[in-house]
């Protein structure tokens, strides 16, 4: 069983369908708003989420983490788990609705208090949904997961969009991030098959944080790796400069999450679900090397392009996001890579490896940020490529080591498109050096785009025609054209 099997196949599509459309809606929603909203406004908001998010992926998430991970799952395993969700999500969301003013003084943003007692409630949404998300994900039923991201995200849109227009600035990105925690949670529980059951003992609450307790390092670690430049951002620049530097890492994000998370969503269960190592190592290659074919033109695509893009989705006024966007870019590609190595180490119950390594990336950021951060918020961007490109190789390592595979194999499997996409960039840049300096920004990032899938496509298909092959298959499977034969047995 490999991640090319029919089942997998329909679960990476229905994954696609939903963080894709999820994603480009939310964008959407965002490039909308972005047109009323102050950039002080996206910046406090930012911070606040990305308190709460903190949280959630410190407490929460490790939780359900344990139950989709776990070889043999049974149903009360579930209801352990919202059990214990339900009074972690409690205990936090009460706490830091007492505690929202030394959270901010903390975090280098006191601006963000009433903020932050107002997205409180959202961590409520997460404790009673979290059980029904494990059992989907853990059943493969990606399609019920996708119309809840895609109708949360239209409804949160809609109130979002709506108190904008009339003038409510920072609270109308408050009501719509709580407007899609509030959806989410219930469209779960209207759709899912399964209805928890409150058990909790002490025994299921201590074997619960035991399983749970290095996921939980890692995520904290992780949280810090990933949100400290915001932060960084906020207290040194202020929350004007922190949401436009935002703003680039939410482009960023939604990349990532179209290219990366949807991937590794589909294939934590995948691994899960095979017994032997041998077949978990063919399934970590696979994924490898479709994912490298996908997300090295993208990412380097954007660092190239990220000026055009920038000028055309949000206005001159946000112009200052460009140089942010082409600095982190590289960060996603590099992500794009430990996520599949996070999934092996989860799979394997050797959580505290990850994060030992999350762990490395966080004291290394924050070390790189103190010393970079008056430069301004494009080094910190820069920095954040640099630091993740550094720590992946550990995290690598070992997922290597679990799957007895070796970094040859690594390399075979990333190279073509690295290769690729470095001529493809070259390429590009070339261009646009010929390009009348005058031309319109949307037909300059048309033609840039245009060439960069032509040459692109040569260079793999010269240089490594089995994979040009695999990848034409997986596309026209995607989009529900047959496959050619020949094709189909190089795969």
């Amino acid at each position: 069983m490999h991640m090319r099997s029919e089942s997998a196949g329909r679960s990476a599509i229905w994954a696609v369908l939903g963080q894709g459309v999820g994603q480009a809606l939310s964008l959407l929603i965002f490039l909308v708003i972005a047109r009323f909203v102050a950039q002080a406004s996206f910046g406090i908001v930012a911070v606040s989420l990305a308190s709460i998010e903190f949280i959630r992926r410190a407490l929460l998430d490790p939780i359900t983490f344990v139950v989709t991970a776990k070889p043999k799952v049974e149903e009360r395993d579930f209801s352990v788990c919202f059990s214990i969700l339900v009074v972690l999500s409690v205990a936090a969301t009460s706490l830091l609705l007492v505690c929202a003013p030394l959270v901010a003084w903390l975090i280098g943003s006191p601006q963000a208090g009433s903020t932050l007692r107002s997205v409180a409630v959202m961590l409520l949404g997460f404790g009673v949904a979290g059980s029904q998300g494990a059992w989907l994900v853990r059943g493969m039923q990606f399609r019920a997961l996708a119309l809840r991201s895609i109708a949360s995200v239209v409804a949160g849109g809609i109130v979002g969009i709506t108190m904008a227009l009339n003038g409510f600035d920072l609270w109308s990105l408050v009501a719509q991030q709580v407007t899609i925690n509030l959806v989410g949670a219930a469209i779960l529980w209207l759709t899912s098959g399964w209805r928890p059951h409150f058990t909790l003992s002490w025994a299921d609450a201590r074997d619960s944080f035991r399983r749970a307790r290095h996921i939980s390092m890692s995520a904290i670690w992780t949280s810090i790796a990933n949100d400290a430049d915001l932060f960084f951002a906020s207290a040194f620049f202020g929350p004007t400069a922190a949401g436009v530097y935002n703003a680039g890492k939410r482009i960023l994000l939604t990349a990532n999450l179209l290219l990366v998370s949807t991937i590794s969503a589909v294939t934590l269960p995948i691994l899960a679900n095979l017994e032997h190592d041998r077949e978990r190592g063919a399934s970590f290659l696979d994924g490898l090397r479709m994912a490298s074919v996908g997300t090295a033109p993208a990412f380097i695509g954007l660092a190239v392009a990220s000026q055009d893009l920038v000028h055309i989705i949000l206005g001159p006024h946000w112009m200052a996001v460009g140089p942010i966007i082409a600095a982190m870019a590289f960060s996603g590609y590099a992500f794009s890579i430990g996520q599949f190595a996070t999934s092996v180490l989860l799979v394997a119950q050797r959580a505290h490896l990850d994060s030992r390594t999350s762990a490395i990336s966080a004291l290394l950021n924050v070390v790189a940020f103190v010393l970079v951060v008056r430069f301004g918020p494009v080094a910190l961007a820069a920095t954040v490529s640099i630091t993740t490109l550094c720590v992946v190789p550990i995290r690598v390592r070992f997922a290597l080591k679990e799957l007895d595979l070796h970094w040859p194999q690594v390399f075979e499997a990333l190279l073509p498109s690295i290769i690729a996409s470095s001529a493809m960039a070259i390429s590009v840049l070339s261009l646009r050096l010929l390009l009348p300096a005058d031309l319109a920004a949307i037909l300059r990032l048309t033609a840039s785009i245009s060439y960069g899938i032509i040459v692109y496509a040569l260079w793999l298909r010269i240089f490594a025609p089995n994979l040009f092959r695999m990848t034409m298959a997986a596309s026209s499977e995607a989009i529900g054209i047959r496959a050619p034969s020949r094709a189909t047995e190089a795969d």
